[in-house]
């Protein structure tokens, strides 16, 4: 088990909890303080679950509680373009980090799963 600050996961949900520091001081007061703050926790949550799932033995069920996160992460930012608060090219750069950091967690999800139930044979 390696450090969590060494995982390619940890540095891509760092980086998107960066840039949505940035957004959210330009959002508009009106959505700053409800929608801007939920994603913030949102995204400190999913770090927080990215350090219990690689200290973990059942790392599934921290990455599954990620995963949740992950989802609720994207349907906001989806609300953010739908209520014109962000354009699609600023969506777009969210989008692709945020793939980037599902297909990760989905990936180490599956992982562990099979390596618990070979080991469990």
């Amino acid at each position: 088990m390696g450090l969590a600050e060494e995982l390619q996961i940890y540095r891509d949900t760092t980086e998107l909890l960066n840039s949505l520091y940035r957004l959210v001081q330009a959002l508009p007061r009106f959505f700053k303080y409800g929608l801007g703050v939920r994603m913030t926790e949102l995204c400190l949550n999913m770090l927080a679950l990215i350090f219990k799932a690689n200290s973990s033995y059942e790392k599934s069920v921290h990455l599954n509680v990620f995963l949740t996160d992950y989802q609720m992460l994207k349907t906001l930012f989806r609300v953010c373009v739908d209520q014109k608060i962000m354009s699609p090219k600023q969506y777009a750069h969210y989008a692709l980090l945020m793939d980037r950091i599902g297909k990760q967690a989905t990936a180490w999800r599956n992982y562990s799963e099979n390596a618990k139930a070979k080991s469990g044979k």
